[in-house]
């Protein structure tokens, strides 16, 4: 009889359990789909699309800038560079993406290019750039917690 109470303290502490299933591969799976995602809006200079990839509290890092913080002001730099350099070529390839085991982190690193900037798409020199993303679930959404991308060469 001393075994009925430890069994139920043993079913009710696992039925307890906040241990949840996380399905690294369907994470991995919904990064690559918005990188893809954000890949097209900087190719169609979509301002409204790159700042909606942040978190209300995400972070974006630009050369000579102070860093961004949360969509609204990301919305507005995005503009200004479309404005600026509205016929910029601008891609990135996904090198690396490591998610954490309780899958509500992850970070993607990778490189990409710049190319056509100017009023007129006039400066075609290829500036080569080297990126890393932070990406965190908020409400079970993946969403930008920090981007930084650096030229390494000119």
């Amino acid at each position: 009889m001393r075994m009925v109470p430890a069994l139920i303290a043993a079913v009710l502490i696992s039925g307890c359990s906040s241990s949840r299933q996380v399905d690294l591969a369907a994470d991995e799976r919904a990064i690559r789909e918005l990188a893809a995602r954000w890949q097209q809006a900087l190719l169609e200079r979509d301002a409204a699309t790159q700042a909606a990839m942040f978190a209300d509290d995400g972070v974006s890092y630009h050369d000579g800038e102070e860093p961004l913080v949360g969509p609204t002001a990301i919305l507005e730099w995005e503009k200004k560079a479309v404005t600026r350099h509205p016929n910029a070529k601008i891609t990135s390839t996904t090198k690396e993406l490591r998610i954490a085991a309780g899958g509500d982190m992850a970070i993607q690193a990778g490189e990409g290019q710049l190319t056509d900037l100017g009023e007129k798409g006039e400066d075609h020199t290829v500036r080569k750039q080297r990126f890393v993303t932070v990406w965190k679930k908020v409400n079970g959404q993946w969403k930008v917690a920090h981007d930084i991308a650096v030229n390494t060469a000119w």
